[in-house]
């Protein structure tokens, strides 16, 4: 069987859990003040407005058709490159005119004021009411909030309270650096990158109950060791199967990001560095939180199991 590392590694994970709060501390902190300082750059599902995309044969500056579009669209006009060099990205806020009547207008200008320089071919059309966006924004946070707190009940139920625990702020600690990922790049937040944290989400959590399961089981057999000392073992022990999914996994979503075209990049995007974030945290944050944790709460570490085999 193929290994990326070899087998009875000795490294001390738990020596450096100084290190992974310390640095997951200070990316957090930068997210939470990029968060406030920028925000998301929300596409139409959550905004609400109208998007068109176009390809020019010849295409035109962005100042043209800013200039062009500003003059007789009412609202917030934002244009960007699209991909190709011909491909752009029309996108129309805080207008109140009707969605369809601004998707006309932005057609029938574009065709008179560019077609003699060259063709002008409209790829696709989307609109979302203001409202629809609104409830879109609210449903997404819940999704999140409900994934989070099923995730909270499964491992609960399955281990430990403690390890619940760990697992959530581990996930908290990827949904943060993730989106602080989203902000830094500029991209859309849409359904599709939602779709993608939620993605991430569960990529990461099947990590750590791999390592958990791991930690529990040689916790058992292995008596008289430190928690710490068993974690470090199970660690260890997952880690060539940890590393070996992951690099598996950014292979495909790499190969989405370059050949899957541009509406696919940003879902692929925030794949590709969330499963670095869920296997870094799978490896340093969850574990070392819960190591920490029943430090200092030893009295509630003790399940009833263990219990039973010390009386």
């Amino acid at each position: 069987m193929f290994e990326i590392v070899k087998r009875n590694t000795k490294i001390d994970f738990m020596g450096y859990t100084k290190f992974y709060f310390i640095f997951s501390g200070i990316l957090i902190l930068g997210t939470i003040a990029l968060f406030f300082a920028k925000g998301f750059n929300y596409g139409v599902d959550f905004s609400g407005g109208t998007v068109v995309q176009v390809r020019f044969s010849n295409p035109p500056s962005v100042d043209q058709m800013r200039t062009v579009l500003d003059k007789s669209i009412a609202g917030q006009v934002s244009i960007q490159n699209f991909g190709e060099t011909t491909d752009f990205l029309i996108k129309v806020e805080n207008t109140d005119e009707a969605l369809q009547v601004v998707s006309d207008k932005i057609q029938t200008i574009l065709i008179t004021s560019f077609e003699e320089s060259g063709t002008v071919e409209i790829q696709r059309v989307e609109q979302v009411g203001p409202q629809v966006g609104k409830q879109l924004k609210q449903q997404a946070v819940f999704a999140v909030i409900y994934a989070i707190i099923g995730i909270l009940l499964y491992v609960a139920f399955r281990f430990e309270f403690l390890y619940a625990f760990g697992s959530i702020i581990a996930l908290v600690h990827d949904i943060v650096l993730t989106i602080g990922l989203i902000i830094i790049t500029n991209t859309t937040f849409d359904l599709t990158v939602l779709a993608a944290i939620l993605t991430v989400i569960g990529y990461s959590l099947n990590d750590k109950i791999v390592i958990f399961d791991r930690i529990r089981e040689k916790h058992k057999l292995i008596k008289g060791e430190s928690l710490r000392d068993v974690m470090n073992l199970s660690l260890n022990e997952t880690l060539s199967r940890t590393l070996l999914t992951s690099v598996s996994t950014l292979i495909a979503v790499l190969a989405l990001y370059l050949f899957g075209g541009e509406v696919i990049r940003g879902f692929a995007l925030v794949m590709f560095v969330g499963v670095i974030i869920g296997t870094y945290s799978s490896i340093g944050i969850s574990s070392a939180t819960v190591c920490k944790l029943r430090d200092i709460f030893p009295a509630k570490e003790v399940s009833k199991k263990d219990a039973k085999k010390s009386s």
